[in-house]
């Protein structure tokens, strides 16, 4: 009888011991999952801070982009007198490539959408000068490429480089 007592008291002590360790766990483990989360929110906080920044000047590289081949734009800075219609056609194609390549980095720091209309106002662009030479004599000056390109701008509803940074802007604007 006598072991079975001391079992008994033993349990009698241990019982209340173990409750107080079991609350003191669980209140311990709250507060640290608690304060993990906080601190969490606020590096996710201080990230946002340090990226909007960045972000920022992607969309504002792309904007500039977007004017850089803009036919209005493209179209006076590549040409030069001399240049027949073939030799102008190939160095616009060129120069676009060329300024697309130069941002593509850019597509890492804006959505996927963003990238799919810059993406497509290229295509469009290019679209629109090869068009354009199909109606051309390649031994034409350069100059007469320049006025299709205005026209099938022109034939447009909506010009491919202003619609593309409008929504660009307004993807930008959305980070505010």
């Amino acid at each position: 009888m006598k072991f079975s007592e001391s079992w008994i008291d033993f349990l009698m002590f241990l019982a209340p011991s173990v409750l107080v360790f079991g609350m003191a766990y669980f209140l311990v483990k709250k507060f640290l999952d608690t304060d993990r989360s906080v601190k969490f929110a606020e590096l996710k906080r201080a990230m946002q801070n340090d990226l909007i920044p960045i972000r920022l000047q992607a969309y504002e590289r792309i904007v500039l982009y977007m004017e850089r081949i803009s036919p209005n734009n493209l179209l006076i800075r590549v040409y030069q007198p001399g240049m027949t219609v073939s030799d102008f056609h190939k160095e616009l194609l060129l120069t676009v490539r060329s300024e697309f390549e130069h941002n593509i980095t850019q597509q890492v720091y804006v959505t996927n959408q963003c990238w799919e209309v810059v993406r497509g106002c290229r295509d469009e662009v290019v679209k629109i000068i090869n068009t354009s030479v199909a109606s051309c004599n390649p031994s034409d000056p350069g100059a007469e490429l320049s006025k299709k390109v205005f026209e099938n701008l022109m034939s447009k509803e909506e010009h491919p480089v202003h619609k593309a940074i409008d929504q660009i802007k307004n993807e930008a604007h959305s980070l505010f």
